[in-house]
């Protein structure tokens, strides 16, 4: 649904292409959230009313799932974050540098846990911080109040939520649930033709379409949770669209494989073999059509089929040369890798299309957490909550509690940006605009007259054009800070107070909180890309290490989402992590299947009947990798030996253990091959 279109109706100037009638739509829609719960607020005759006004600006989002999933977190975060304000004063009201030291420390501790968790969990611990400041703040010269002070301010910004949620429920079109939808029938499409790409495909080409099958592939995570927020029915698939996400990562780490492999060797020279890759290559061409046409079931059947005939084939037993077995074992368990994938996500498809409740996913997420990132986050929002209130007790300033509630704002709601300084920076510059303008809104026009219908009349000349902004969500911050700075400073109260010196000393405080906030980002800890991009090389390190120790097993899915998330932010321009070139990519996917050899060496090791000698050179390599991370070339040495003496382990055409060998064999040197060609991820002093 894209609005109506208002050049039918009226004339209007000419307007940027986002500036259309679901742009007004977004912008009536949340007006009227913003001026219902000023209305609640006042008729409840709530302390500061302003917090209700701008709590329906701030959880303002396109479609009722994001709002649902926003909204019912902005509760959980406003509670705990009053509860946790009436304790920093009931204990630290009469030592303000204890006070100013314990805040910091709750909102450096949100900070990190913001950084840590996802989606809208993310979002709940920044509520935490910010909320626990603004009535810890309020509260700090009265705090006899506070209890009553903490209870205005919640019912104040729960008051906000709810009228956001029923607006929007109310007005807002239901296209979270078919919007993600066509986003997962298109990702299947695309899945399928990632995987019908020929392996003799140019490299550049094949990352191309690898580059945004992975960047659509992690952001319909989100679209999910969305999704299943706003309905009742698609909140019951969520575990099969998940599963659905997991399967199509390991389709393409099966593919990828599969290509760095016949990029050395060629197919096979193995006739059953070559006749199963064309038919598996019409599968995948046809499949889009059967998707379209609700053949699934046939689609299914078809690939239970080809892997059952796949899996009858014995190269073991055809073939006395080592190398043309190994290579044709490893190019049959890859395509049936791919092939039981496959059929994994149009079972989870069929299932969403049935309504089918699956109570748990068959494969599930386990996304990266920057946990490097999330500390200095946390470590720079201490060290500016603290620099806030050292000001604010040194100079006596009656609004330097203000200025703590802003500062602590800007370090709480950003820090999990990839470039939390540019985003701060220019929330900063945005928000000077709303200084003169909030000022003039409330003592020109606001003076003018009384009533609340006049009221509602002067916050539509100013909040409809703020709406058009927010609904373009490039310039979502820039209009946030302005609603920030405005909202504070026009200020509707019951009754109203006209203090001019007042005023300027509010838009005072708001602005050196910004500011300090903005300079922190900049100054404290600044972008280090270098330090990022080792960091998550780290990571990959120490997952390799994890793989080949912790037990139970770790599961492919959780590997696989991990590395693909780390690999998306190597090659993301706006992370500091991101590189301007494809080398880190490509070795983030080479570690992708360095890994997935790992599991299934362990697997094998716990599940086949290995030859003995084969079963001891594997289990000294596994035990020397656990110590990949600190000790990378012993474990490269390792692999490399246990390839050679694999390699001379050859049981012998016919023998029923060649098979588990020719596994074993053809896995070992996909490792030692990778390391070979992409040395610098062991070591640490390489990294650009």
């Amino acid at each position: 649904m894209n609005g109506f279109a208002l050049g039918k109706y009226f004339w209007l100037p000419p307007m940027p292409a986002w500036i259309n009638g679901a742009a007004f739509a977004f912008a009536l829609r949340n007006w009227f959230a913003a001026t219902s719960a000023l209305f609640i607020a006042f008729e409840l005759q709530l302390d500061n009313p302003v917090w209700a006004w701008l709590t329906a600006w701030i959880v303002a989002q396109p479609t009722p799932g994001m709002v649902l999933s926003k909204g019912i977190y902005r509760f959980a975060g406003t509670i705990a974050g009053a509860v946790i304000a009436v304790i920093l004063i009931a204990n630290f009201s009469q030592a303000p540098e204890l006070f100013v030291l314990a805040l910091a420390v709750v909102v450096a501790g949100c900070t990190v846990l913001s950084n840590i968790l996802t989606n809208n969990r993310a979002y709940a611990t920044v509520l935490t911080g910010y909320t626990a400041a603004i009535v810890a703040a309020d509260a700090i010269n009265e705090p006899n109040h506070v209890f009553l002070i903490a209870m205005a301010r919640g019912a104040a910004i729960l008051v906000g939520v709810s009228c956001g949620i029923v607006a929007n429920s109310l007005f807002a079109p239901h296209r979270a649930e078919p919007e993600t939808r066509r986003k997962l029938a298109e990702l299947l499409n695309l899945a399928a033709h990632r995987a019908a790409i020929p392996w003799q495909t140019p490299l550049e080409e094949k990352l191309k379409i690898g580059k945004k099958l992975i960047d659509d592939t992690i952001a319909l995570n989100t679209n999910i949770e969305f999704a299943a927020a706003e309905s009742g029915i698609f909140r019951l698939q969520a575990n099969n669209a998940r599963s659905l996400l997991a399967h199509i990562f390991g389709l393409v780490s099966a593919r990828r494989s599969l290509d760095f492999h016949l990029q050395r060797h060629g197919w096979p020279r193995h006739e059953a073999l070559q006749i199963y890759h064309g038919i598996i290559l019409d599968l995948l061409a046809d499949m889009p059509a059967k998707i379209d046409q609700g053949q699934l079931d046939e689609e299914l059947e078809e690939i239970a089929e080809i892997r059952n005939q796949l899996q009858r084939l014995r190269p073991e037993d055809d073939s006395a040369d080592a190398a043309e077995v190994i290579s044709a074992r490893l190019v049959i368990d890859r395509c049936d890798d791919l092939l039981e994938h496959l059929g994994g996500a149009l079972e989870d498809w069929r299932d969403i299309l049935e309504e089918r409740w699956r109570p748990q996913p068959r494969r599930v997420l386990n996304f990266h957490r920057d946990v490097r990132a999330a500390w200095i986050n946390g470590l720079r929002a201490f060290l500016a909550v603290c620099l806030t209130g050292a000001f604010w007790i040194a100079s006596a300033w009656p609004d330097g509690p203000s200025a703590l509630i802003f500062v602590s704002v800007m370090l709480s709601l950003f820090s999990y940006f990839p470039r939390p300084d540019r985003v701060g920076w220019a929330f900063f510059l945005a928000s000077i605009p709303g200084v003169p303008l909030g000022i003039l809104c409330k003592f020109y026009l606001l003076s003018a007259a009384t009533g609340f219908d006049y009221l509602v009349v002067v916050s539509f000349l100013f909040l409809l054009p703020l709406g058009l902004v927010m609904s373009n969500p490039t310039l979502a911050p820039g209009a946030l800070a302005f609603a920030f700075v405005f909202l504070n400073l026009s200020g509707p109260a019951n009754p109203m107070v006209y203090d001019l010196s007042g005023s300027m000393n509010m838009a005072l405080a708001i602005e050196v909180g910004t500011l300090a906030g903005s300079l922190c980002y900049v100054y404290l800890f600044p972008p280090d890309p270098h330090g990022a991009r080792s960091y998550v090389t780290y990571r990959i390190r120490r997952g390799l290490g994890l793989l080949a120790g912790q037990n139970p097993i770790p599961s492919f899915a959780n590997w696989e989402t991990r590395m693909y998330d780390r690999v998306n932010r190597l090659h993301d321009p706006d992370n500091p992590s991101g590189t301007h070139t494809n080398e880190w990519f490509e070795a983030g996917l080479g570690a992708l299947t360095l890994g997935n050899e790992i599991l299934r060496l362990r697997h094998w090791l716990a599940e086949e009947d290995l030859p003995a000698p084969v079963r001891s050179e594997v289990e000294q390599m596994i035990a020397k990798i656990v110590t990949i991370l600190s000790s990378p070339e012993p474990a490269d040495a390792a692999i490399k030996l246990a390839r050679t003496r694999v390699r001379e382990l050859d049981p012998g055409q016919g023998q029923p253990q060649r098979l588990a060998w020719a596994r074993v064999a053809g896995a070992l040197e996909e490792m030692d091959v990778y390391l070979d060609h992409h040395p610098r991820l062991l070591n640490r002093a390489s990294i650009p």
